[in-house]
């Protein structure tokens, strides 16, 4: 036990220098980022190291060497950080391009035009959600339609509009002031959420607390104490940080209750995969943070016992982005989650393994590192597409989107079709906002949002070091 954790230790070290090094702010898209890597191959791996719980699932793991593989597992991520750091810092030159991957909003929407375009968007969803319900049999038929038999995949397309409602409903509700539209802008979040969630997905509901509740350090009183802080060290307000550190704690439990909920509508009480298990595993499975278990069997399994895929997903994966309508009738695209679920125990349900595991099942462990690389990339990018999420609501909750849904912990191998489905609507909208928004000369916002200057490029900021 002793050697793992010495290497789950030195991995959380690492990490703690690469967010020293690239992160301007605790809420910009790098430190989300960030956050997401350290919940799946730090804290699990911690777990892991400590005794707490053994690899999910269990009887995949009986005869292998758990201790060796966690090992070698933090040597990996320790790599993929390291290719985060290097891709963020040596491949400057490519950010400018890279930067059109994420929508780039010059101004804010007046506060009323935010909660009208909620209601809109809000009345759009709802109608698509209830057509879906009378096909399918209700709520409870849509879950089992999305979740079980997977029979909704014509219509995914459609699940963008609650995501759009709800962020607008969250950039409503910073922007005004009257308390009655800031109920009415809850609201729309709220049945945004429920919505989605119907659609057998979690994304919208978490995503949107997550909004709430950090975007609270920004636009709320707390965050616009904090900001006036010399070198704006936000983290050094002991009720900023106490608040920022009930985030991930709120996140988690709700996605806990809503997996809870939904498995008790499917099957009238908890999932056999969690149904009887410790609470530590049951939170990991419901909360989907056992992507580093599958990261293990990648390691054990590959190349000794499969072959490397040489990038043959990715390619599938951009042939996926591409819609049926210009690329003609495609076979189904398999992820590699999906691929490596069939692989163990014959079944669709997938078992992601981060990043870094679509990046080794294809190339090696050369590829975690190429894989680092254009992450780092893609974060950087982030981070200077949207450094005006600190004055408007509406970008923060779009930074949110990118670095949780599309580009969660890195470059996947299902990225570009997320980011064709989700991500190119985001900037379409953004680009009308950019037509209609006020434009500032100081980086825009109205005095309700503007609670700290935005971030220039290139920056440092609290915690960045110079290098």
């Amino acid at each position: 036990m002793i050697v793992p954790l010495l290497a789950v230790v030195a991995s959380i070290v690492v990490w703690v220098w690469v967010y020293h090094r690239l992160v301007h702010h605790p809420l910009d898209l790098m430190a989300l980022t960030l956050y997401y890597l350290a919940l799946q191959l730090l804290w699990r791996p911690l777990l892991l190291a400590l005794g707490l719980d053994t690899p999910f699932p269990t009887e995949l793991f009986a005869a292998r060497e758990t201790e060796e593989l966690i090992v070698l597992g933090q040597g990996v991520v320790v790599l993929f950080l390291l290719g985060i750091w290097a891709g963020a810092r040596w491949l400057s030159p490519l950010v400018g391009p890279a930067r059109l991957l994420y929508p780039m909003s010059r101004g804010s929407l007046p506060p009323r035009t935010l909660v009208l375009v909620a209601v809109v968007l809000t009345a759009v969803a709802f109608v698509a959600t209830v057509l879906l319900w009378i096909r399918y049999g209700g709520p409870a038929g849509l879950i089992q339609a999305a979740k079980v038999d997977r029979d909704i995949a014509e219509s995914r397309a459609l699940r963008s509009i609650p995501m759009l409602a709800a962020l607008f409903g969250v950039a409503a509700f910073f922007s005004v002031r009257r308390a009655p539209l800031r109920l009415v802008a809850l609201g729309l979040v709220a049945l945004n959420g429920y919505l989605s969630w119907t659609w057998g997905a979690r994304d919208v509901p978490v995503i949107s607390v997550i909004a709430l509740v950090a975007g609270s350090l920004i636009f709320g009183s707390i965050g616009r104490r904090a900001a006036v802080r010399t070198g704006w060290d936000w983290l050094r307000d002991p009720r900023w940080r106490r608040r920022f550190l009930l985030v991930p704690v709120l996140a988690l439990l709700l996605a806990f209750s809503l997996r809870t909920a939904r498995d008790t509508v499917l099957w009238g009480d908890l999932a056999p995969t969690i149904e009887g298990q410790s609470t530590v595993r049951m939170m990991a499975v419901a909360t989907n943070n056992t992507f580093y278990d599958s990261l293990l069997l990648l390691l054990d399994d590959w190349p000794e016992e499969f072959d490397f895929r040489d990038g043959q997903d990715f390619v599938d994966g951009t042939v996926a982005a591409v819609p049926s309508a210009i690329a003609g009738q495609q076979d189904p695209f398999v992820s590699p989650a999906v691929q490596l679920a069939q692989t163990y125990i014959d079944r669709n349900n997938g078992f992601p393994a981060t990043a870094a595991g679509d990046w080794y099942v294809n190339f090696g462990v050369l590829g975690v590192l190429l894989g680092g690389l254009v992450s780092g990339l893609l974060a950087r990018a982030g981070q200077l597409a949207l450094r005006r999420f600190l004055r408007d609501p509406l970008v923060w909750g779009f930074s949110l989107v990118f670095a949780v849904r599309i580009f969660p912990g890195g470059l996947w191998v299902t990225s570009l079709p997320k980011w064709v489905g989700i991500g190119l609507p985001i900037i379409a909208v953004a680009l009308l906002v950019n037509l209609f928004a006020r434009r500032d000369s100081d980086g825009g916002g109205s005095p309700e949002t503007a609670a700290a200057p935005a971030l220039p490029e290139g920056a440092p900021g609290p915690t960045a070091s110079a290098s």
